[in-house]
């Protein structure tokens, strides 16, 4: 039983590490995938968020003086964080 539990954390870890992130450039910015897109960062994308996702405006937070276009996508979409 805890050999099944040490080879199925194995697993997932490996799973993990070897998924690494990935940066590729548009013509409107630069997109960086981390661990196999689970986590998308977008500088300069302006990209509305998918019906069954959440917004969080970070301009709210951080102000709304000069928004950079930049969101991060967390759960292959679910939230984004935006700054625009």
């Amino acid at each position: 039983m805890k050999n099944t539990h040490f080879l199925i954390l194995g697993l997932l870890a490996a799973t993990l590490f070897a998924s690494g992130c990935a940066t590729e450039t548009t013509r409107s910015g630069k997109n960086t995938y981390i661990l196999g897109g689970l986590v998308t960062i977008r500088k300069g994308d302006f990209i509305a968020p998918k019906p069954s996702g959440t917004q969080v405006d970070t301009t709210k937070w951080f102000g709304s003086g000069n928004p950079s276009g930049s969101s991060v996508d967390v759960f292959y979409d679910a939230i984004k964080f935006t700054h625009y």
